[in-house]
């Protein structure tokens, strides 16, 4: 979609849903919800407004650089304590409390897409539209019923199955958490599906759409996630294989705004400026606080000091890496001509994009992923000497001399030291950690109050409040 689509379908459901959501199960909309999805075109404009959910401030727009980035060893908060910001600095001190506003987005505004993916797929059998167009569209919504629920599962551990349309508006009162193997049976079903329905690629209007790459990719994850490492490895390769994807010479090209739909993206959540809400406000967050025209251009606001870089992340990086100066920076030209030894996430700034409108994409699945995670399942299947070549790919491209002789134990290290930094502040390192078990021993030797249960999320208190079948995770307290 991008700039070429790029939910201009999106525009015109703002136009006629602009103070809700045009799913909202209530009195004053329900008569949008029966008077919608007759046409194509109408399932078209639902998909796409599914697709602009992914820009949520729950979801990619804002909690996942929370809950996967500052509460890592990855990155901290540039802001000084204050009331406003005490939910932001629970994810540094690791003192959760089930108030918390960034966690409570999260949790709400996956579920928001879930009801826009879950009326498509319940709705679009019923409607006549050429096959071709009718299975697209299906796999599309079931790729992101996958995407949503994946996020949710391993934030949250079981959470409600919720696959039908809700027609009621306390149908969700008294929903109960599903355990999280039916949940990946789900979503395992969902790719499955999704892989088989949808196209390779799509014609130029339609880049951005999710693909069957993406689904494949997704699936290869979801696999990995679940430690079934031949499933992972068998489903991984499909992409490399395919020949559709590719590492970028640069990788700087890979976040470049002028060329977001690349070779080496599986799939993105997509911004564009304009003025019209659909813009990214990444590079002016992650710049520092209150940094101006120096860092981000005229007009563009100033910095927020959000996801700032730790002394141990800027450490991580390995001389030469030619990842580190596109990435981050040490510091700044303040507006007075001061240098200010700051760090900062720099590689989603477009400078002199207007304040919260850059055309800069979030990466969800891209092929150094896919390259990264097919090493890591080939080495716990015992073929480390192999998985070396998919690890090092990645680093020649870094400008860092390739590795040999690692044993099983040491690969995986370096797997892990490689995906930190490869993909830095792109919500990769709290679920990689998580993943394989050493969130608590990395960040505990980092001097992190971590706690053993932190290995998931909490629920937020306002859905125990509504709904009495949820329970909370173990070791939060629930008042």
């Amino acid at each position: 979609m991008k700039k070429h689509l790029k939910y201009l379908a999106a525009l015109a459901m703002l136009s006629l849903y602009s103070c809700s959501d045009f799913l909202t199960l209530s009195p004053e909309t329900q008569r949008n919800v029966l008077g919608y999805y007759n046409t194509p075109s109408d399932f078209n404009n639902a998909l796409v407004g599914s697709y602009a959910t992914l820009r949520a401030s729950g979801l990619y727009g804002s909690s996942l650089i929370w809950m996967g980035e500052v509460s890592t060893d990855n990155s901290d908060y540039g802001v000084t304590r204050q009331a406003v910001n005490v939910d932001n600095y629970q994810f540094i001190d690791k003192t959760y409390t089930s108030l918390n506003s960034v966690i409570y987005a999260a949790w709400r505004d996956h579920y928001a897409g879930l009801r826009r993916v879950n009326a498509i797929i319940n709705r679009i059998q019923d409607v006549e539209m050429a096959d071709n167009l009718k299975n697209q569209y299906l796999g599309e919504a079931q790729f992101l019923r996958a995407l949503f629920y994946f996020n949710l599962v391993r934030l949250f551990g079981d959470v409600p199955l919720v696959t039908e349309e809700i027609t009621d508006p306390d149908g969700g009162a008294d929903l109960a958490r599903t355990p999280k193997d039916k949940a990946y049976e789900l979503i395992i079903a969902d790719l499955t599906s999704a892989e088989a329905k949808l196209p390779a690629t799509y014609p130029a209007a339609q880049a951005g759409r999710a693909t069957q790459g993406a689904a494949r990719g997704l699936l290869g994850k979801v696999y990995l996630t679940q430690k079934a490492w031949d499933k992972a490895a068998a489903k991984l390769k499909e992409v490399i294989d395919s020949g559709t994807y590719r590492l970028l010479p640069s990788y700087a090209d890979v976040f470049s705004f002028t060329t977001p739909v690349n070779a080496e993206i599986l799939f993105n959540v997509q911004y564009k400026s304009g003025n019209t809400g659909q813009g990214s406000n990444f590079g002016r967050a992650f710049a520092p606080w209150q940094a101006g025209a120096t860092v981000l251009g005229p007009n563009a606001g100033t910095g927020g000091g959000t996801n700032r870089p730790t002394e141990d992340m800027e450490n991580a990086y390995e001389e030469g890496d030619l990842r580190k100066p596109f990435t981050m920076q040490s510091s700044y030209i303040n507006n007075v001509g001061n240098v200010v030894n700051e760090r900062y996430v720099s590689k989603y700034i477009q400078f002199g994009a207007l304040a919260g409108d850059s055309d800069v994409d979030f990466p969800v699945l891209r092929y150094a992923d896919v390259l990264l995670m097919y090493g890591e399942a080939l080495n716990e299947l015992g073929q480390t000497e192999q998985a070396i070549s998919f690890l090092n790919q990645v680093r020649t491209r870094a400008g860092l001399a390739g590795l040999s002789g690692l044993s099983q134990e040491g690969y995986r290290l370096a797997m892990e030291q490689e995906r930190r930094v490869e993909l830095a502040f792109e919500n990769h390192r709290w679920f990689d950690l998580i993943r394989t078990d050493r969130y608590l021993t990395v960040l505990r030797s980092k001097g992190s109050n971590v706690k053993d249960f932190h290995i998931l999320y909490l629920i937020p208190q306002l859905e125990l409040d509504l709904n009495e079948a949820l329970t909370q995770n173990p070791g939060y307290s629930e008042n």
